[in-house]
């Protein structure tokens, strides 16, 4: 959309450690990438709201009564909710690009629905000239998503790394001369399924397993001043998972990432999924740079040569989170 009055961006997230440990207390260890999504926004005189996609969902011409009347796990519905009916125009053109958050057509796992709900929020946000807070955000993408603990909602919010304990964010700093490395094992996960079944296991209290796995992630943040003691405490909590995969039997380590951690084993680097698993995204860090550049020549070799259906992509961590800009105007982040 050339014409656009109205653009924000947000970026995607991979969760360090704190999966399914989150949803227990526990503090998550999160940082934003960049793989923004971008929704553009422009006020028209006619033709109703118009959502355009690139990579999320499909397209669709709603009237003004159809977008305030949307259940809240659409687009649309995410945008009645933004913006009061009294405040809304009658015609709106959105085009919303998640493309960044694919590959080959597959979901990459970093988050997307969570950028797209933060982007559309403060684009719509913006024609009143005010920003959405974490807090409404946190509970619009859960309405959207089926649940969740509102971990990626605050990446794509803040930006940066962040440790997320019980709806708040606060940044933080890895140790310097840390190498990672992230694989895509080539299969989009659907995390609302995966969540669904940690509550069916989990029940009312806090098994054994998950008491183990909320130890593991608070025992990481004891250990961001040096790059090999992190390595070392995000591979402990990489152990720590996969034990807790095998109690709750939620297939975190899908048959890629288990491959792909034997691989990271014998190069000397740990290895784990990121957020809900399967076979989706998966982060490598290691203090030895030499050892790291094995592994992607391993991960290279074996997914991509060999046929595996795995392979090294990049993903940078992303300082900014959430950002607006209006026609004429520079970049600037979105009011917190």
């Amino acid at each position: 959309m050339d014409d656009w009055q109205t653009e924000a961006s947000a970026p995607g997230k991979v969760v360090l450690t704190g999966e399914y440990a989150v949803l227990a207390g526990a503090p998550a260890l999160v940082a934003a990438v960049e793989r923004r999504v971008v929704c553009r926004l422009a006020v028209r005189r006619q033709g109703g709201w118009r959502f355009q996609s690139t990579g999320f969902a499909a397209d669709e011409t709603l009237t003004k009564a159809e977008v305030y009347g949307a259940p809240p796990n659409t687009v649309a519905g995410v945008a009645r909710q933004v913006l009061p009916k009294a405040d809304a125009p009658a015609h709106v053109d959105l085009a919303i690009d998640s493309s960044a958050c694919f590959r080959r057509g597959q979901k990459l796992g970093v988050g997307s629905s969570a950028a797209t709900v933060t982007a559309l929020a403060a684009a719509l946000r913006a024609l009143r000239g005010q920003a959405p807070a974490l807090s409404e955000l946190i509970d619009i993408h859960a309405a959207f998503q089926g649940g969740g603990s509102g971990l990626d909602v605050a990446a794509a919010f803040t930006g940066g790394v962040i440790r997320y304990q019980n709806r708040q964010a606060a940044p933080v700093q890895l140790p310097e001369g840390l190498a990672k490395q992230a694989v895509f094992c080539g299969e989009g996960t659907a995390t609302a399924g995966r969540l669904a079944a940690f509550s069916a296991w989990r029940g009312h209290g806090t098994p054994a397993a998950l008491r183990r796995l909320v130890d593991a992630a608070e025992a990481v943040f004891g250990h961001l001043d040096e790059a090999r003691d992190f390595a070392n405490a995000y591979g402990d909590y990489a152990d720590a998972l996969a034990r807790f995969d095998q109690a709750a039997k939620l297939g975190i380590f899908g048959p890629r990432h288990q491959r792909i951690r034997e691989l990271a084993a014998r190069a000397g680097v740990s290895y784990k999924p990121c957020g809900a698993g399967g076979n989706d995204i998966g982060l490598a860090f290691s203090a030895d740079a030499t050892a790291m550049a094995d592994f992607k020549d391993r991960v290279q070799s074996v997914g991509v040569r060999e046929g595996e259906g795995f392979e090294p992509v990049d993903l940078a961590f992303a300082r900014t989170g959430v950002e607006v800009r209006q026609r004429g105007m520079a970049p600037r982040p979105s009011p917190r």
